[in-house]
């Protein structure tokens, strides 16, 4: 019988697999373009995005995150699309994860794929949603808030909007639109510099988010 090991698997849904089936396609070195998860007994693969929207936007992100925590004197190490596996239980790959405050050097250099059997979840998550927003929004978001990852965000290209989501102890989520992680940061920041970059150069509206931090 033909088994999931033996054909491209199917992308951008989720299908039913035992961990070491996923392990094994995830691991297998054909399959590195491809963003992988595992959670509730399914695997999803994507592929990693190329469009030029998408890349765009993961770039200001990151440079707003980057210039914002810097600016602010907040201890932060940003991970651009990390694995994290928990054995037989759950792999993510955000597009863009950070860990913040005490948190920061925990995970050492040369770290492959982040084991949270031995290491902390990351503090803030973000999925990029060019074309994966339904998702991003329903079995991702699931999955973030069994795993307690403290916030979760969503950049929704096409809306150019920033949803934030703040995940308790207790698993309850509560949209938010300024951040508990990075505190004084207002999530309108980042939509207003998603909407400028729609018309100027990435440098013009990096000038606009230092005016913005530093004021």
């Amino acid at each position: 019988m033909t088994t999931l090991l033996q054909v491209q698997p199917l992308l951008d849904t989720w299908q039913p697999a035992g961990w070491e089936e996923f392990v094994a396609l995830a691991d297998d070195p054909q399959y590195d373009k491809l963003k992988c998860y595992y959670y509730d007994g399914k695997m999803r693969f994507e592929p990693m995005a190329t469009g030029a929207d998408h890349s765009k936007d993961h770039v200001l992100i990151m440079f707003a995150l980057s210039l914002f925590t810097a600016t602010q004197g907040i201890q932060a190490n940003g991970h651009d699309g990390c694995s994290y596996r928990k054995t037989k239980m759950d792999e993510f790959q955000p597009d863009i994860s950070y860990y913040v405050g005490a948190a920061t050097a925990a995970i050492p250099w040369g770290t492959r794929v982040v084991d949270l059997d031995q290491y902390p979840s990351p503090d803030l998550v973000i999925e990029i949603s060019d074309t994966s927003l339904a998702d991003d929004l329903g079995t991702k978001r699931l999955q973030y808030e069994d795993l307690r990852i403290p916030e979760y965000w969503i950049v929704n290209v096409k809306a150019m909007q920033v949803l934030g989501f703040s995940i308790a102890s207790d698993g309850t989520t509560q949209r938010i639109q300024e951040s508990r992680v990075l505190a004084g940061l207002k999530l309108g920041i980042l939509e207003e510099a998603l909407v400028r970059s729609r018309g100027e150069s990435q440098s013009a509206t990096n000038a606009w988010l230092m005016q913005q931090f530093q004021g």
